[in-house]
């Protein structure tokens, strides 16, 4: 697996580089943020919803761990918030989940 470091400036900025993933963003893909807190992880993943037509609001899923979006008819945009979770954590829960849907996890 890869990993791309991109610097973004502003607001302007993070909306072209959402638009310019929006290809790579298919069923089956996984999109993972790294970041310190409020450095733009959800905002990110509010674009991109946007850009894929979801209407309703995308917030942080940091207490609920995973937000479901509909995209299509049955088709998932799936946000998950790992943040308070650790490496005992069984995770094999939300596998089946990921499953033909777009994943971005934080």
């Amino acid at each position: 697996m890869s990993s791309v470091k991109i610097k973004i400036n502003n607001l302007t900025e993070l909306e072209k580089f959402a638009k310019s993933l929006l290809p790579y963003l298919q069923p089956n893909a996984y999109l993972i943020l790294q970041g310190e807190l409020g450095v733009g992880k959800t905002t990110l993943t509010q674009l991109i919803a946007k850009n894929l037509g979801i209407k309703e609001k995308i917030t942080s899923p940091t207490f609920t761990i995973l937000q479901r979006h509909q995209i299509k008819d049955n088709y998932y945009l799936n946000h998950f918030d790992f943040f308070r979770l650790n490496t005992s954590d069984n995770l094999e829960i939300f596998q089946e989940l990921t499953i033909d849907n777009l994943n971005i996890i934080e």
